[in-house]
């Protein structure tokens, strides 16, 4: 070891200049990536949304007729009965019902507090509408009156899957350094990251159930898919890392805490997103797994498979590459 400040001088000097430029310039790039393309995707997607096609259910009268009311920002469902426009509802397949009657002379609007009270603050204009042009008075209803308008559950489960996600991200840093130090095997790493990540799945699951309620009764849905969301991005992010360098913590900062939640649809639905986005928020565990706990609690467990299937797809990916990455660096010490 160098024995004074003299000779750690002359060792730095010793490190060629393009090296220590290259690495100056890797370090400022990633951060500047991810710190710029972090505001550009949420200021993208929560500046100015607009809903694309939300499915609204109408009962009462021919769909059709009232489709240039809406706009096209709407998609029109006809059911024949309300009863059938609050069954959809509840299987989260529309997200209000209008229901026109005659006989008393009102539009009746449904809808549940579970989406937010900027769902209805779309709809609603929209039912106003629909009221005025038919001579009736609007009344709004909501089907989950337990579910306080201002509590939005969709926006805690999405915080608390955020910070999972960020969990499993800082973790691949962090085993990506202590790893280069102390050698630790891609069996070791690979515990770590399995038991952290049960740990926070355990942790974010006794807050959405039995501590805070926000979705309640998914307490033993919810925790292997939040682990399972944790580990696909500890996986992935040391995979990168591997693969391609400290670029691939701009990857998987772009993947998992960007455009992961930015397009998790816990705070706006999927209809709130642009056709690119809803196609990224479906390849993506995040929203996958937001989804599925919020339709665990409240819509019949409507699409809960793609919570599990969508991380563990990749988790398996993020496996097989680190599995590569390990083989092909035992080879070179070999040889």
């Amino acid at each position: 070891m160098p024995s004074s400040s003299a000779e750690v001088t002359a060792e730095c000097l010793a490190v060629p200049r393009a090296t220590v430029v290259r690495a100056v310039l890797t370090v400022a790039v990633s951060a500047l990536l991810t710190g710029a393309l972090f505001s550009y995707f949420y200021i993208e997607v929560f500046n100015a949304p607009e809903p694309r096609r939300l499915p609204v259910a109408v009962a009462g009268v021919d769909a059709s007729r009232l489709q240039d009311v809406a706009g096209d920002g709407y998609r029109l469902v006809q059911v024949t009965r309300r009863e059938e426009g609050l069954e959809r509802l509840s299987r989260h397949e529309v997200y209000g019902v209008m229901a026109l009657d005659g006989e008393a002379r009102s539009v009746e609007l449904s809808y549940t507090s579970v989406d937010g009270a900027s769902v209805l603050a779309y709809m609603q204009p929209v039912a106003q509408r629909v009221s005025e042009r038919s001579g009736m008075t609007l009344r709004v209803t909501n089907t989950t009156p337990g579910v306080a308008a201002n509590a939005s559950p969709g926006r805690s489960v999405f915080f608390a899957v955020f910070g999972t996600a960020l969990t499993g991200f800082v973790l691949s840093q962090a085993l990506a350094s202590v790893g280069s130090q102390v050698g630790l095997s891609l069996r070791t790493r690979l515990s770590i990251m399995a038991g952290v990540s049960a740990v926070a799945g355990l942790l974010v699951s006794l807050m959405l159930d039995p501590w805070f309620a926000i979705a309640p009764g998914t307490f033993w849905s919810s925790w292997p898919m939040v682990s399972l969301l944790c580990l696909s991005a500890v996986t992935t992010g040391s995979a990168l890392l591997d693969v391609v360098g400290p670029l691939g913590q701009v990857a998987t900062a772009v993947l998992f805490v960007t455009l992961g939640n930015a397009t998790a649809t816990g705070i706006l639905p999927m209809q709130f997103l642009t056709p690119p986005y809803q196609i990224i928020s479906r390849l993506l565990p995040t929203g996958n797994v937001v989804r599925a706990v919020l339709n665990q609690a409240y819509f019949n467990g409507a699409g809960w498979q793609w919570g599990y299937t969508v991380p563990l797809a990749w988790i398996l990916a993020g496996i097989g590459l680190l599995a590569m990455t390990d083989r092909r660096s035992r080879r070179s010490r070999r040889a």
